[in-house]
């Protein structure tokens, strides 16, 4: 039976499903080096990870014995985090090697309100920042990273090369099969933009199929995106106090192609 339904990615499934879209081992092994490099250079001993999610990159640096706060607005996503977290080996080697690791619930422009500064770094990955509300819901949230971290601390943000995706026009990004236990899932996204390009609009297209090879499941959700081209970026960032910002392409440290390149990696320092 086909169906289609507005869940995707939302409500009870979102995070049962972004797990299965992403590849963590590839994916933690792939942008490790970058965040092990910055964060021993600069003495970071403290971090918080904004728009969390399922919690990996956050059990990730616990395992090198940080001390780490992730913090999601979603709940579904904060418990299945507090799941992997507990997981045997993660919890093993979050022990063995001294970090801690809590998950709290809370959204861009509410760091300061946690009591969790001052910090030595603020992370925000997987494509988390664009959910803030508009260039004035950007500014709150560089403003409250600014307030908690200690002076010279340092975020990182990754999220798409928006400046590509507007100058192109493209309507979708590349397609992710994936092969499970369960069966094949297949996860598409297409993109529109508002007609004053101040947001993309992406809807994200989950079709499932059982191990014996039935007809397809479609689900679908539309999630706006504010528009944060890497120019936008660094004026904001310089306007909330970080006096140094540097714009990479991949997670080698490549400097950033805005013609080509899919994501952008921003590394600011805080004056």
């Amino acid at each position: 039976m086909s169906e289609t339904t507005k869940a995707g990615f939302g409500g009870e499934e979102r995070a049962d499903s972004y797990d299965r879209f992403v590849d963590w081992d590839k994916r933690l092994a792939r942008e490790a080096p970058l965040f092990r490099s910055l964060f021993e250079r600069e003495s970071v001993a403290r971090v918080v990870d904004v728009g969390c999610g399922t919690g990996k990159h956050a059990i990730m640096f616990a395992t090198w014995g940080l001390q780490v706060t992730g913090v999601d607005p979603d709940p579904s996503m904060l418990a299945q985090a507090r799941v992997n977290a507990a997981a045997g080996a993660a919890a093993s080697e979050i022990d063995e090697h001294g970090g801690s690791l809590v998950f709290e619930a809370g959204g861009f422009g509410g760091l300061a309100a946690l009591g969790v500064g001052p910090v030595d770094a603020i992370t925000c990955t997987g494509n988390a920042l664009p959910h803030v509300e508009g260039h004035a819901g950007l500014r709150t949230a560089l403003a409250d990273f600014a307030a908690v971290l200690r002076p010279g601390g340092v975020v990182v943000l990754h999220l798409l090369n928006h400046e590509r995706l507007m100058r192109s026009g493209a309507r979708s990004m590349p397609p992710v099969v994936r092969d499970l236990p369960s069966g094949t899932t297949v996860f598409l996204r297409v993109i529109d933009r508002t007609p004053d390009d101040s947001a993309l609009l992406f809807d994200f297209i989950t079709l499932t199929r059982d191990p014996d090879g039935g007809r397809w499941v479609v689900e679908s959700r539309r999630s706006p995106h504010t528009a944060l081209p890497a120019p936008l970026l660094a004026e904001e960032l310089d306007s909330a106090g970080f006096v140094r910002v540097e714009f990479f392409g991949d997670h080698t440290g490549r400097p950033l192609d805005v013609e080509r390149d899919e994501s952008v990696i921003v590394v600011g320092w805080l004056g």
